[in-house]
């Protein structure tokens, strides 16, 4: 399929993009340095105005509808502009979803585990590569969004299942229950509240977590993906996360995450270590 997102530019705390066809601009803290190509930063669809809360605001300049659809990476996205800046689209995990894709030619039937799940994205590719899915997020609606972007790429009927919990209760119990997972992917904020107010810290919780999948898995996953954006939480940090605890041999590849611009530099946007045996 063509691609139907374009990084134009980045620069100056935003980032251009052309999504679907709509020319947007929003914020970004990981772009301090001036922009390569202060020419094309007009003729905008829509800005996204950021403000003290952690929310904002979209200013539109010209007509977007509502929410539309857009193919990237072989998938169907449906795109809403939300209040917090968000599209339903992180580029940045294709690279990942790439990955997913060549160990699902290799192993069939893995069940995976998804966290902190979003739009879906990486649980698409699961579908898309022959493996089950259990997908959690602690919001509804985010899960609908999935829900929607699995219809949309014809995956619907694949085997996932939709979870709106927070992470950390539904793993207790999966734990109790006795379920395994051979796959394992989380992209986990630096903070967040579960469906009950259960307040979530990265700093805080990320090594409780990692202990309860490693019980899932009996600390011999066949993959894990692990990805965030949090300060302090490099690529050899979540390297290290990982090595510490997995009790089998496979090969680690541990990198920045990046997005390419047209022009021919990289966006940073986050940190990732991939384990597979």
């Amino acid at each position: 399929m063509t691609k139907s997102y374009e990084l134009l530019d980045s620069g100056d705390l935003s980032k251009l993009e052309i999504v679907g066809g709509y020319k947007l601009l929003r914020s970004s803290p990981t772009s301090a340095y001036g922009k390569e190509n202060p020419g094309i930063w007009n003729d905008l669809h829509a800005q996204y105005i950021k403000n003290d809360s952690g929310s904002g605001h979209w200013n539109f300049q010209k007509k977007v509808p509502e929410s539309f659809t857009i193919e990237f990476s072989n998938l169907t996205f449906k795109i809403k502009l939300t209040p917090f800046g968000h599209i339903g689209l992180f580029p940045e995990q294709e690279t990942n979803w790439d990955r997913i894709r060549e160990i699902g030619k290799k192993k069939q039937g893995l069940e995976v585990l998804n966290l902190f799940a979003y739009s879906g994205g990486s649980t698409l590719a699961c579908l898309d590569a022959g493996m089950s899915v259990c997908h959690v997020d602690a919001s509804k609606g985010m899960v609908d969004w999935a829900r929607e972007n699995a219809k949309l790429s014809g995956l619907d009927s694949k085997p996932v299942r939709w979870i709106v919990d927070d992470v950390m209760k539904f793993i207790r119990r999966e734990i109790k229950r006795g379920k395994k997972y051979q796959g394992l992917i989380l992209d986990p904020p630096s903070f967040g509240r579960g469906s009950k107010g259960e307040v979530w810290k990265i700093e805080e919780n990320l090594s409780e977590l990692m202990d309860a999948l490693m019980e899932l898995s009996d600390s011999k996953p066949e993959f894990v993906i692990l990805s965030c954006h949090s300060q302090g939480f490099s690529p050899l940090t979540l390297e290290r996360i990982l090595s510490s605890r997995i009790k089998t041999k496979g090969s680690y590849e541990t990198s920045e995450l990046f997005i390419p611009e047209k022009s021919g530099k990289k966006y940073p946007a986050g940190f990732c270590t991939f384990f597979s045996k």
